[in-house]
Parts: C-alpha cells; sequence; structure tokens
C-alpha cells in the first residue's frame, strides 16, 4: 500500500484491517458471547440485573414465572441479536476465502 503512494492510516484500514479481522472475529464472538452471559460489564442490561428485577415485579403482582420467561426471552433476544450482527461481520470478512473442514 505505501509503494502505491496509501498513507499509513489509508493502509490499515483498507489492506490490515480486512485480514485481521478475518482471523480474529470469531474468537471476538465466542469472547464476546462469553462476556455477555457472565458479567454486566459489558452490556447495558446484565443478566443479574435484569433477573433481580423480574423477580422484584414478579414477587409484587404475584406473576413471577411470567417476569422471569419475559426476562429470559429479553436476554436471549440481546445474544441472539450480537450473535447475527458478529456472524455478519464474520461473512463480510471471509468474502473470497473458503472456510476450513469442521
Amino acid at each position: 500500500g505505501l509503494a502505491y503512494g496509501m498513507g499509513r492510516g489509508r493502509v490499515f484500514w483498507r489492506l490490515i484491517l480486512p485480514q485481521a479481522a478475518r482471523l480474529a472475529l470469531p474468537g471476538l464472538t465466542n469472547n464476546w458471547l462469553v462476556l455477555l452471559k457472565a458479567t454486566s460489564l459489558v452490556s447495558i442490561i446484565g443478566l443479574a440485573e435484569l433477573v433481580k428485577a423480574a423477580s422484584d415485579a414478579g414477587k409484587s403482582s404475584f406473576q413471577l414465572f411470567n417476569f422471569l420467561v419475559l426476562a429470559a426471552v429479553i436476554y436471549l433476544l440481546i445474544a441472539v441479536a450480537s450473535n447475527s450482527v458478529l456472524h455478519r461481520l464474520e461473512r463480510r470478512f471471509a468474502v473470497g476465502f473458503e472456510r476450513g473442514a469442521r
């Protein structure tokens, strides 16, 4: 890229980052989902806070099961949405490369 007159920033964004992202995204996806499920540091709504709020609301209205199911559905939607976005990024950066045998 430098030989073609590109600056260092453009070389990074156009050449290096797409190649590195193709290799790094599967591991980052796995780590993201583990962090999402294990801690509330990376998400606005953590699992512990969501379950606590559902439990409190269910105990006050005597519909604990309904609120816990709603909390599970919300958390599942967050996990599925983030997994979907990261899977699309993986496919985007893997254009032109064959997948290895599993």
